[in-house]
């Protein structure tokens, strides 16, 4: 079954994902960024993006250890008694739970677009609206960059280790095998880069004019309605802070 958030018009999941980002910004933390995150973890479940809450919880874990480790722990005075024993500083708490609430949100709204973005569909609904062909591949580029960067570092990985490179085990086994990855992994991304370049001039990317999508995807009125109703809901929040 095709979930909500794939079957959606591009423009609106992409809008939404600006909206949320742009609205963690602006809301007051850490009470309204962190119910903010709890919204966008649900909106992500509800439509089919669940994906991108584990991997944004993969990401913001460690950064939220770390801003508590700095703030909370290291900072500075007046300092309260801890839970568990000992204190913490009370404003770095606060401080703690303001960054990591206003990064989680953040995070959260760009992988969940990213794990249900389809090059295919937004190309196709670019060229029907009448946007740019090259700007629009760059758009497309820059967010699928990350997914093929992992799948060309899996299987340089694995080609080395059948070249009996070790890449598993302590920390300094891991440093030593960076070289042996890295390189590799830069030439094949400048060769994609370059076979790409190829294959778009061969294709007419930088011919001026109108072209034609053969099989953009529709935009009902739901999908409009979203994306007004995403738009009106950052300026009504930028409104509100002004005038408080």
């Amino acid at each position: 079954m095709t979930s909500l958030a794939r079957t959606a018009h591009p423009f609106t999941t992409g809008t939404v994902a600006l909206a949320f980002t742009a609205l963690a910004i602006v809301v007051p933390a850490p009470a309204g960024t962190i119910v903010l995150y709890a919204i966008i973890c649900l909106v992500a479940i509800l439509t089919g993006a669940g994906r991108g809450v584990i991997l944004g919880l993969v990401v913001v874990a460690p950064l939220w250890f770390l801003l508590f480790l700095m703030h909370g722990v290291l900072g500075d005075s007046p300092r309260v008694p801890a839970p568990w024993g000992g204190t913490l500083s009370h404003a770095g708490v606060a401080l703690a739970a303001v960054q990591g609430s206003r990064l989680a949100a953040i995070v959260t709204a760009s992988l969940a677009f990213a794990s249900v973005f389809d090059p295919n569909r937004f190309m196709q609904a670019a060229i029907a609206h009448r946007w740019r062909f090259d700007l629009a591949y760059v758009v497309v580029a820059t967010l699928d960059a990350a997914e093929q960067l992992t799948v060309h570092a899996r299987r340089l990985r694995e080609a080395q280790r059948t070249r009996g490179l070790r890449v598993r085990g302590s920390l300094a086994v891991r440093i030593r095998a960076v070289p042996a990855l890295i390189l590799p992994l830069i030439l094949a991304s400048l060769t994609d880069a370059d076979d790409r370049t190829l294959a778009l001039e061969s294709r007419g990317m930088t011919i001026k004019g109108p072209r034609t999508a053969f099989d953009p995807p529709p935009d009902t009125r739901l999908d409009r309605a979203i994306r007004w109703g995403a738009l009106l809901s950052v300026v009504a929040a930028m409104v509100w802070r002004v005038a408080r």
